[in-house]
């Protein structure tokens, strides 16, 4: 009897926020739905790695970001954190949010500081959670949503104790709407070389393999 193969998602926040952004403004294609997106990763890793998909599940999801205080936040902001936050919670993602470097820039007068935003160890808390679940044996195959060249060692460590790893990411130029500019999204060529196995998110949607799947995967968001 087939043994299970069992996925683990780990998401690199700010990464992903860059893809769910051009989908649903630049593609008009709507957020990502998560339960789907998970089921559509279980298909996905079924057929790479040639496993049963009723025996292909993910048993965790683990979303990495960091967040602002309440004094550098608007209204505005807090509200979409929220709204996010509510549907990782409701698609069964752990969320694990570290504060972020809030750096004073020159103000423009006494009452307008403004604040330039950093992360500040969130991919060492995500690198570490894989490795521990690596250890512990809690996946087979480490699902990592992310482009970051940082996380090589991470894939050459979880593949050295068995373990295999599926580089989902984005791949897109720059791109302006209202009058904002969005910066391009691409993933490290040495972190797809180390992968197991690579799912790029925007080849993907034009698969015509994949139609059934890429028409659930996303939503329109009421007004």
């Amino acid at each position: 009897m087939s043994k299970p193969t069992r996925l683990m998602v780990f998401y690199d926040g700010s990464f992903f926020k860059q893809g769910q952004i051009f989908f649903r403004y630049k593609e008009q294609r709507g957020w990502f739905s998560l339960p789907q997106l998970h089921l559509t990763l279980e298909k996905y890793v079924a057929q790479k790695a040639k496993s049963p998909i009723e025996m292909t599940k993910v048993v965790a999801a683990h979303y990495y970001d960091g967040r602002p205080s309440t004094r550098v936040a608007d209204s505005s902001q807090l509200q979409k954190d929220r709204d996010f936050e509510m549907a990782l919670i409701n698609a069964g993602i752990v969320t694990h949010f570290l504060p972020l470097r809030e750096i004073p820039r020159v103000p423009v007068n006494t009452d307008d500081i403004a604040y330039r935003l950093a992360q500040k160890g969130v991919d060492v808390k995500l690198a570490l959670d894989v490795l521990d679940y690596a250890h512990t044996d809690r996946f087979d195959i480490a699902v990592l949503v992310t482009g970051d060249e940082d996380f090589v060692p991470l894939v050459n460590k979880i593949t050295s104790l068995g373990k295999q790893a599926l580089i989902a990411h984005f791949q897109f130029d720059g791109w302006s709407t209202d009058g904002y500019s969005n910066r391009p999204c691409r993933a490290s060529s040495a972190l797809l070389e180390a992968a197991t196995f690579t799912l790029n998110f925007n080849s993907f949607v034009q698969d015509r393999d994949w139609r059934t799947e890429v028409n659930s995967l996303f939503f329109m968001p009421r007004e």
